[in-house]
């Protein structure tokens, strides 16, 4: 890595404006990201939904490490490399699965679903198996949503977790069923997908099902006394409504709107999905909004959650998993269908992927200039802001 090109590309930096072409394409300081935000800073990997019992696991793969979410036979969440301390064969070699045992295919060394080496065959009888467990990766869990961390020591989680759990909370994610997990790769730098989903500014002209589901969306409405009567009922109802911005230090943004009146969930003809989901007695919640800096992002309503995981794989591609949950007790078939429930972020989701794509093909373009914020991409700018003095911070620790 560059350090002395990123520092100074990084000064260059003028608030209220987009970033240089450089900080979208070079290599250096994708890598220079890679170290300083995604590898100190708590990712989302998934939800526990996604490993109900003991045994079951999903890989989540960054650059070039895999990483092993399982439930453990204590019903914890646990995170590991998915590497033997053997000889380094990766172990599990499916995305998803039950191992009662993690054994690698390579040797037969067997682990424990908490990363304990159980048996390591044909070794000598002095061979000291607890020194080679597992590498554990940093794993916090909040309401059933999977956080892991792969820096040596982790940041503190308890700002996240003050900050989410309230919101999750109504929707018991644990007990809740995963409907359907799809995945997308986008030809366009990762910063390009997460400014994309922090502005409305594009919403009137891109999205007409998103601006008949969201009042104020277009942008071009007041919400202001919808937004103060559904705030009332919704605290009736005990449900979270206080705005959590992101401020220096912290990652996590939150928050509760208004649905357009008469319509009872993102739905392409703004009906409801299925039955309410977890503690939720109606459909009139409205839409919980979170995001937690650098790579989640979630819309609930009343009957069902969508969560966006963004993982990047160079400077100009991005990965972007799409995941649906609903209540545990939604049948398919009788309390919704996956078409209906996934038509509206699929429409949405297309939508925004163009804009993203298109977005990072201008910047290529020799022409490129960065451009200035109009008041209303202020979330844009907090993002931005964010990137680039955690970038500063992590070069500046690196002298």
């Amino acid at each position: 890595m560059n350090i002395q090109f990123v520092k100074q590309l990084v000064s260059t930096y003028k608030p209220g404006f987009s970033l240089e072409q450089a900080f979208y394409t070079s290599d250096e300081v994708f890598e220079a990201e890679w170290q300083f935000i995604f590898k100190k800073h708590w990712l989302y990997a998934g939800n526990t939904a996604q490993i109900p019992k003991a045994g079951a696991y999903f890989l989540y793969h960054l650059q070039k490490n895999s990483i092993i979410i399982i439930r453990g036979s204590d019903e914890k969440v646990y995170a590991h490399y998915n590497t033997c301390r053997h000889r380094g064969s990766v172990i599990c070699l499916q995305d998803k699965g039950n191992a009662p045992k993690l054994v690698c295919p390579y040797h037969q060394w067997v682990y424990d679903k908490d990363g304990t080496l159980l048996n390591a065959r044909m070794m000598p009888d002095d061979f000291c198996k607890e020194a080679y467990n597992l590498h554990a990766v940093h794993v916090k869990v909040v309401e059933g949503l999977i956080f892991i961390s792969l820096a040596d020591e982790a940041p503190s989680f308890e700002a996240i977790e003050k900050s989410l759990a309230p919101y999750l909370k109504p929707f018991e994610i644990n007990k809740a069923t995963v409907a359907c997990i799809k995945n997308y790769t986008l030809a366009a730098n990762w910063k390009l997908v997460a400014e994309n989903f922090r502005e409305c500014y594009h919403c009137g002209g891109a999205h007409p099902e998103y601006c008949g589901a969201v009042i104020g969306a277009n942008l071009r409405e007041d919400t202001g006394e919808l937004t103060l009567t559904k705030q009332k009922d919704w605290n009736a109802n005990g449900l979270e409504t206080k705005l959590i911005e992101v401020t220096g230090g912290t990652t996590t943004y939150a928050i509760r709107y208004p649905l357009r009146p008469g319509i009872e969930s993102y739905s392409i003809d703004g009906k409801k999905i299925s039955i309410p989901m977890g503690l939720h007695k109606n459909h009139d919640a409205g839409v919980v909004g979170l995001v937690n800096y650098p790579n989640f992002w979630m819309d609930g309503v009343s009957d069902y959650i969508w969560t966006m995981r963004v993982t990047p794989v160079n400077a100009s591609t991005t990965d972007v998993e799409f995941c649906w949950l609903v209540d545990a007790n939604a049948v398919e078939g009788k309390d919704y269908t996956l078409e209906r429930l996934t038509a509206f972020w699929e429409i949405t989701g297309d939508q925004d992927g163009k804009l993203c794509e298109d977005n990072f093909k201008g910047i290529q373009s020799d022409a490129y200039q960065p451009g200035p914020y109009a008041a209303v991409e202020d979330q844009v700018i907090n993002f931005v802001d964010w990137c680039v003095n955690t970038l500063k911070e992590g070069l500046n620790e690196n002298k």
